[in-house]
């Protein structure tokens, strides 16, 4: 019995190990390749950096990279405060009176069903429709970010208070006369922190990456393009010169690589309760 423990376990960690350095390849060969002159590159692709340059970063400075990069800072940090502030006090609200009022379930369930909708089905009537409403711009897209970021993000909260927060918090701040408002800033809040952490990474990942929705909305104008929209137009203007695209593809996995391992102990524990429903 212990042996084929034992045995199944070395299956799983060479199958993990095999499946890091897939991924891993990739991540390496994009890095040295941002250090490298595009002669370098087409001559070996996985060569280690000779010589050893800092061009292609310099020359993503001259060609305005930051500025792509704090727009992109900007849309991802608001939307995600603004999902962080708004939807917990939701969930919180529809799990605490799922049970006892029809019209919170019916609300609840109608705010999921976005899940189900797959984006290419709407795609092109939001588009048409922020743009009627003068929100084609960034203050559009983060609207639509939080629009879009209600479904998983209320299912994962919902459940979290429901298995982790129990009603008698409530009921012993309400004895100390505490009303809904301070229990839930003052109590409730605070032991959403592995939930946060989760929904943090979760949306910021996608806003920070989302290229479709940033095309749709921003690409009338460059001054507002993120950086993905910045990536993929700056790839097409210097299609034969891979060094400075390379660059700007590892400007932006360090930035969200760096969030993600601040909050990544968290990760875990806030997905393995919010998805108990």
């Amino acid at each position: 019995m212990i042996e084929e423990k034992k045995t199944h376990n070395v299956g799983k960690y060479i199958l993990l190990t095999v499946g890091g350095i897939l991924i891993l390849i990739p991540l390496l060969v994009t890095l040295f390749s941002s250090f490298k002159t595009t002669k370098d590159i087409m001559a070996n692709f996985f060569a280690w950096p000779k010589p050893f340059t800092l061009d292609n970063y310099q020359r993503l400075l001259a060609d305005g990279v930051t500025h792509y990069f704090l727009n992109s800072a900007i849309i991802t940090v608001v939307s995600v405060l603004l999902v962080m502030l708004i939807v917990p006090m939701a969930a919180y609200s529809i799990a605490r009176n799922i049970s006892k009022k029809r019209a919170f379930s019916l609300m609840y369930t109608f705010l999921i069903l976005g899940i189900f909708v797959p984006f290419q089905v709407i795609m092109i009537p939001i588009t048409v429709q922020m743009s009627k409403l003068g929100l084609a711009n960034m203050y559009g897209l983060m609207l639509l970010y939080l629009t879009y970021a209600i479904p998983q993000t209320l299912f994962l909260y919902v459940g979290y208070i429901k298995m982790s927060v129990p009603v008698s918090l409530d009921e012993a701040a309400e004895i100390d006369g505490a009303n809904k408002i301070t229990t839930y800033f003052k109590i409730v809040f605070p032991m959403l922190k592995p939930m946060h952490a989760t929904t943090l990474i979760i949306n910021a990942l996608w806003f920070w990456n989302d290229f479709m929705l940033p095309l749709l909305i921003l690409n009338t104008d460059n001054k507002m393009w993120t950086l993905p929209l910045f990536q993929y137009n700056y790839q097409s203007q210097y299609f034969s010169d891979y060094g400075p695209s390379f660059a700007s593809y590892v400007v932006g996995i360090v930035t969200i690589t760096i969030v993600y391992v601040i909050f990544q102990k968290n990760i875990i524990a806030g997905m393995s309760n919010g998805a108990v429903k």
